[in-house]
């Protein structure tokens, strides 16, 4: 597969044709192991919920803690990478990753593995921004329409195996571990892409411009302030000093803008380019990540309670159930890049309408079986979805991201994925508020106390089509983002 075109600009001296592919390999299995590790967690969730003897919202929370720490953290990971270079980065957050993968496996209750978990979402929010930014940094630029290609692929496999893996290590049991094997299955992955990382070549952008710790420590108080009572709103049944978090991190994060500009107009460094933000190219496309992400973060969740809990699906039936999916985003991945050669960027298009019909017609075919085990009438509308999506997220990170000047693409890339975990958190804490309200009503309507299998149907149908109407939205966006696109094509874009 590799052999196809040649991956980076280095002379070809059969030393600097081994790194880039090294290099790529790296890359990848980063990619893996993060986006793996959490659709393992999604799946294993309600193993974990009766293994450490916890409820609906403590499971919720040990999603979304590790999101909260992944949203705060990713923006100070692109920058650190700008500023220590990404390679030393990306090897620091591989071992904080594999080590705190070990800690969870380790826990004893759900407090330490909630901590253990903040501590992935920190070495997460390190590898993360250092992938996109060697992407961008090693490969020329037309080269990066295929390596985008490659890296939403190992995604949309990482999301299609990682339900199958968690279903099967949690069916297979090695040691009478139950859940603790999901997190300890990183640990393995982790130890070999340290080993690769060492002959991987430096990006040679760090620089020695005093790092803006200030700043980076307004925006994570503010982040924090802002997604924590996101995640924990509905949980703690919206108390004051939430309702005060939420409204206060709006002046924060303004202070924080504020702030930014007053550093560059100093001639200093500032912790963000706050010009990022004037580029309508940048901003268009992070609604349309906002939207994609929030949408998919809230499928998966319920998917998996409907799946194993509603209809006592196996875990690795119910990650079966979800497999054409996963390999729909596999395929449209790979066929991005070829498709943008024969309809351009309109890919996007096809995209947004693809994921919205998914959702519309999954929706009506989940109405249609009911609680019935014929779900193969589900598969064209799961292979839509995924298609869909897979034709979104592969080419638009390459579009939102190819002009953005070398100095800045760590941060450009740390704000880019913020968004993406924001995003995921807003979408799980929203459908967490719509689905337990929906499983109440149905199982009320019928004067029972606890929701049988049929409630489980019909809340998930009435998500569905409330997915279906919200990512209709990504159509217009995602015309608003070529346009923007085919204006901005002819050079780079500069924001100092």
């Amino acid at each position: 597969m590799f052999s196809k075109f040649p991956l980076s600009r280095q002379p070809k001296s059969s030393k600097s044709r081994v790194k880039p592919y090294l290099t790529l390999t790296v890359l990848l299995l980063s990619t893996f192991m993060t986006v793996a590790n959490n659709f393992i967690v999604n799946v294993a969730a309600p193993s974990i919920q009766l293994g450490l003897k916890a409820n609906f919202s403590n499971v919720q929370f040990i999603i979304t803690s590790y999101t909260l720490a992944f949203a705060v953290a990713l923006i100070i990971g692109g920058r650190l990478g700008d500023r220590f270079g990404q390679k030393r980065i990306l090897l620091l957050g591989v071992a904080g990753f594999t080590l705190s993968s070990l800690f969870c496996g380790l826990s004893a209750n759900i407090l330490i593995l909630t901590v253990a978990r903040i501590l992935q979402g920190l070495s997460a929010a390190l590898i993360s921004p250092q992938v996109l930014s060697l992407i961008q940094i090693t490969y020329p630029l037309e080269r990066r329409g295929a390596i985008f290609g490659l890296y939403g692929a190992i995604q949309g496999l990482a999301a299609s195996t990682g339900q199958i893996i968690g279903g099967l290590l949690l069916l297979v049991n090695p040691w009478d571990l139950d859940w603790r094997t999901i997190f300890f299955f990183n640990v393995p992955i982790g130890l070999f892409i340290l080993c690769l990382t060492p002959f991987i070549p430096e990006s040679n952008t760090s620089n020695k411009t005093k790092f803006d710790w200030a700043g980076a420590a307004l925006l994570s108080v503010s982040l924090l302030l802002l997604v924590y009572p996101l995640v924990q709103g509905q949980k703690e049944g919206w108390p004051l000093a939430l309702i005060f978090s939420l409204i206060f991190s709006i002046p924060l994060l303004a202070t924080f803008v504020w702030f930014e500009k007053r550093v560059q107009r100093n001639n200093r460094a500032p912790f963000m380019q706050m010009d990022l933000f004037r580029n309508r190219l940048f901003t268009v496309g992070m609604l349309v990540a906002f939207v994609l992400m929030s949408s998919q973060a809230a499928f998966f969740l319920i998917t998996a309670y409907l799946l194993q809990i509603g209809l006592s699906f196996s875990a690795l039936k119910a990650g079966g159930v979800i497999l054409p999916m996963g390999i729909g985003y596999f395929l449209a991945s790979l066929l991005s890049s070829k498709s943008i050669g024969k309809v351009g960027n309109h890919v996007l298009t096809i995209g947004s309408i693809l994921t919205a019909s998914g959702y519309l017609f999954l929706a009506l075919s989940v109405s249609t079986t009911g609680t019935s085990p014929a779900i193969a009438l589900w598969i064209p509308s799961l292979l839509a979805l995924g298609f869909g999506q897979g034709f979104i997220a592969a080419p638009l990170t390459n579009i939102v991201l190819a002009k953005i000047p070398k100095s800045d693409v760590g941060s450009a890339s740390g704000i880019f994925v913020t968004g993406f975990q924001i995003a995921y958190a807003i979408g799980i804490s929203l459908i967490g508020i719509v689905w337990l309200n929906g499983l109440s009503y149905h199982a009320n309507i019928i004067g029972i106390r606890h929701p049988n299998a049929q409630n489980y149907i019909d809340t998930f149908s009435l998500c569905l089509y409330l997915l279906a109407a919200y990512t209709s939205f990504l159509l217009p966006l995602s015309l608003v983002l070529i346009k923007k696109h085919q204006i901005k094509n002819g050079g780079a874009i500069s924001i100092r």
